[in-house]
Order: structure tokens, then C-alpha cells, then sequence
């Protein structure tokens, strides 16, 4: 499937502004979490999520992605933005709606990608406040 042009702009834009960036790790993260999540046969997004917790809440989040499509890394970052200040319900209620303000347009297979991201953080999330 062809890139969509809000991706590609999207994409474009968190490479040309690296001070605003979300990507990298986060040393002591108490979320860390690590997932193959591409809805792409064949294809092997990896995705690791770095996150601070403030009181069973985000208070900062970061990606790294390894073979990822350009769909992952703007998902991930979306992702990093909505989840900042979130617990994990508000979390796993972050919607399309909320995707696309963000991104500024409709992408399905973008969402799809938000999606499975979303799904890992929660569950990451989950996983560290039960530790």
C-alpha cells in the first residue's frame, strides 16, 4: 500500500524539528516495552516505548522504532503525545478522533498502527503498576 500524503508530511516533520522530538529512550523509564506490531503481513515494526509514571499517570513518554514504515513512527509519536498526563484508562480511550486531530487528516492504516501501539501501552502500563 502507497504512503498517504498526511503520513509522508507528518513523517517528514519529525525528522526536520529534532529539539520537539519524541524519539529516543528514557534511562529508568519504570515503562518499558517492546513489540512487533505492523499490521502488514510481513513486515516487522519494532517498537519500543519508554515512559515516566507520576502518580499511576504518564508523565512523559518516548519511542524508539527499529524496521519501522513510516504508518509506526507517526503512530508512536501521536501515541507519545496523547498519553502525556494520561492513565492508562484515558489511555485506552484515546480514539480516531483524537488520532486524526493530530495528525491533521484521516489515515485507516495509520490508526490501525495508533491502535496496536495504544494496546501495548496500556498494557505496559499495566504490567509496571502491578510490579
Amino acid at each position: 500500500m502507497a504512503e498517504e500524503p498526511v503520513i509522508i508530511r507528518y513523517f517528514k516533520g519529525l525528522f526536520s524539528n529534532p529539539a520537539e522530538s519524541l524519539m529516543g529512550k528514557i534511562d529508568g523509564a519504570e515503562v518499558e516495552i517492546k513489540g512487533e506490531l505492523c499490521p502488514r503481513k510481513g513486515n516487522k515494526d519494532q517498537v519500543f516505548l519508554y515512559g515516566r509514571l507520576k502518580d499511576s499517570r504518564l508523565s512523559l513518554l518516548k519511542f524508539m522504532c527499529a524496521l519501522c514504515d513510516p504508518h509506526m513512527f507517526v503512530a508512536a509519536d501521536i501515541l507519545c503525545r496523547l498519553a502525556a498526563g494520561k492513565d492508562r484508562e484515558e489511555i485506552s480511550d484515546l480514539g480516531q478522533a483524537s488520532y486524526e486531530k493530530l495528525l491533521g487528516g484521516s489515515s485507516p492504516e495509520g490508526f490501525e498502527h495508533f491502535k496496536r501501539a495504544r494496546e501495548l501501552l496500556v498494557l505496559g502500563m499495566m504490567e509496571a503498576l502491578d510490579s
